[in-house]
C-alpha cells in the first residue's frame, strides 16, 4: 500500500466511475484498474462491487476510505507546513536576549513586528548573558541572539549584525556628591566602590568595564556581586556603591537611583544580532531584515 494507490482509490471512491476517476487523475483506465487490483490484494479483500451499471464501495472499502482520506489530508498538511517552513512563513524561532537590551525600545518593537508579519512562526524568548547565548547558538539551542559585543573574539562559526551603539551610564544613589557635577567621566569613579555582575556569568559588558577602568589607571573595587540587574540597582540605591551599566537599565524604576551619562567617548557598547554562520534559516533572515528597520541600521 502506497500513497499513489490511496490517491487512486479515494478518487474512484468519490467518483464511483472508472472513466471519470481516470480522467480526474489524468491517466487511462488501465493503470487505475491495475492500482485498485493491487491494493485489493494488499488488503486481502474486495474494495468495490463492480458491474456494468455501477461501482460501489464494499464494507472493507468504506473502512479504507475513511482512513485513506485522513492519511492523504495529513500528508497534504505536512507538505504545506514543510513548504511554509522552507519559505520562512512557519516553524519556530528561538531568540536569546540580554536583560538590558530588552529594555531598549527597538527590541520590543522588533519582536512585535515579527509576530505581526509572521504569525505562524512560533517565537521562544530566552534571557541569557552574552557568552551563554553564543554557546547556545553554537549548540543549536538558540537560533539567534541579541548580545553585547564581547571583548574576546567572536568564534568564526558565529555571524553577527550590528544593531545599535548603546551609551553606558553610571548608576548612583540619590544624593551622591558626584551628581552635583556637570558631567562625569570614568576616571572620576576611581575611588568609588562598585557593585557588578560576577565575571563567571559571561555578561558581555564585564570585560569592557574592567578595560575602561584600567585604561584610566585603576582597577574597580567591586565590593558586591549580583547576578540580576535589578539586584545591582537595588544595592546601588542603598549607597553601597555605584555601577557602570548599559543605558537600557535606566528604564527600571527603583527609588533613590540616579543615572548619569558618562562623558567618555569610549563609554559605549555595541548591540549585536548573532546567529550561526553559513546556515540558511529563512526565519532568521526575516528577523535580520526587520531588525534593520527597528534599530534603524543599514542593510549589509
Amino acid at each position: 500500500m502506497n500513497l499513489k494507490q490511496l490517491q487512486y482509490f479515494c478518487t474512484l471512491a468519490e467518483e464511483l466511475h472508472f472513466r471519470r476517476a481516470a480522467h480526474k487523475l489524468n491517466i487511462t483506465q488501465s493503470p487505475l484498474s491495475i492500482a485498485i487490483r493491487n491494493l485489493e490484494e494488499d488488503v486481502g479483500g474486495a474494495l468495490f462491487v463492480r458491474n456494468q451499471r455501477s461501482v460501489q464501495l464494499t464494507e472493507l472499502g468504506k473502512i479504507l476510505f475513511r482512513h485513506a482520506v485522513s492519511i492523504l489530508d495529513r500528508v497534504e498538511a505536512c507538505e504545506q507546513e514543510l513548504r511554509a517552513v522552507v519559505a520562512g512563513a512557519a516553524g519556530q524561532l528561538r531568540i536569546g536576549f540580554t536583560a538590558a537590551s530588552s529594555l531598549l525600545s527597538p527590541f520590543p518593537a522588533l519582536i512585535h513586528a515579527f509576530r505581526q508579519r509572521y504569525p505562524d512562526i512560533h517565537i521562544t524568548l530566552r534571557n541569557e548573558p552574552t557568552l551563554a547565548q553564543i554557546e547556545a547558538i553554537r549548540g543549536h539551542e538558540l537560533d539567534v541572539g541579541v548580545i553585547r559585543r564581547p571583548q574576546r573574539q567572536i568564534l568564526p562559526d558565529i555571524s553577527y549584525r550590528k544593531l545599535a551603539t548603546d551609551k553606558l551610564v553610571v548608576a548612583m544613589y540619590r544624593g551622591h556628591p558626584l551628581l552635583a557635577r556637570a558631567e562625569i567621566r570614568i576616571e572620576d569613579l576611581a575611588d568609588q566602590n562598585f557593585i557588578y555582575f560576577p565575571r563567571k556569568m559571561g555578561v558581555g559588558i564585564y570585560d569592557q568595564f574592567i578595560e575602561l577602568c584600567s585604561k584610566r589607571g585603576f582597577l574597580p573595587n567591586i565590593v558586591h556581586e549580583a547576578q540580576e540587574a535589578t539586584t545591582i540597582l537595588g544595592l546601588v540605591a542603598t549607597g553601597l556603591g555605584v555601577a557602570i551599566v548599559p543605558s537600557g537599565l535606566k528604564y527600571i524604576k527603583i527609588p533613590n537611583i540616579e543615572f548619569m551619562p558618562l562623558a567618555d567617548d569610549d563609554a559605549e557598547t555595541d548591540l549585536l544580532l548573532a546567529y550561526r554562520a553559513g546556515e540558511e534559516n529563512p526565519a532568521v533572515a526575516h528577523l535580520i531584515h526587520l531588525a534593520q528597520t527597528a534599530f534603524n541600521t543599514p542593510d549589509e
